[in-house]
């Protein structure tokens, strides 16, 4: 499990989108997003590279960044 932090949010509906993408990544198994911490909770066996978490973010106004 690995937190990391998010910007551009700037209301719940954001979490939710933000953890239907990251949740689409691949060898993610669950993500949760707390809007008030603007963090972003991803489990995944293996670490995914933040790369990839950046990708599944692009054309979207929120960034992420490891804690």
């Amino acid at each position: 499990m690995k937190t990391y932090t998010i910007k551009g949010m700037g209301c719940t509906g954001c979490a939710v989108t933000v953890e239907e993408k990251l949740s689409k990544v691949a060898g993610v198994t669950a993500v949760k997003v707390d809007f008030d911490q603007q963090k972003a909770t991803i489990e995944a066996p293996k670490e995914v590279p933040l790369e990839v978490l950046q990708k599944a973010l692009e054309g979207t106004d929120y960034t992420i960044k490891k804690d």
